[in-house]
């Protein structure tokens, strides 16, 4: 089933010349688009869970790393969170990297509100990669 939140943000996307897909399952559908940046690439989700109007950005899968730099990443993500007030990084217990967003509920104009916070999504992310990525391979 498509929800309301997801078909707002996929026309939205449509509307701004961005790439993206709709998929669908019996307990959720998302908005997915491929994002290029200057240090990584990453796909971008929006993901409703029913028809509120609300719905929550995620960016899996950001840096994967081995489970001993865990203490490190844990730092890399702090000072990210510190520096961006629009995303929250967070180490994952799959050592994985992910960046999350969450609309508040009933948001007016939710696919220009995710149109704009994509934007915001692609240069935080792609400013904080390096320091992701040095936490890493120190």
């Amino acid at each position: 089933m498509i929800f309301q939140a997801t078909q707002e943000i996929y026309d939205a996307m449509i509307a701004a010349d961005l790439k993206c897909r709709i998929q669908e399952s019996d307990e959720s559908s998302a908005v997915t688009a491929g994002i290029r940046g200057d240090n990584c690439d990453f796909d971008i989700l929006f993901i409703s869970r029913d028809n509120d109007a609300d719905a929550s950005m995620r960016i899996f899968n950001i840096a994967k790393f081995p489970a001993d730099k865990m203490p490190a990443v844990c730092v890399a993500v702090n000072e990210c969170n510190g520096k961006y007030r629009y995303l929250r990084f967070t180490a994952d217990d799959d050592n994985t990297v992910t960046a999350a967003y969450d609309f508040a509920v009933n948001t007016e104009n939710i696919g220009k509100s995710a149109v704009e916070l994509c934007m915001r999504a692609m240069n935080i992310v792609d400013e904080c990669y390096p320091i992701i990525m040095k936490a890493i391979y120190s």
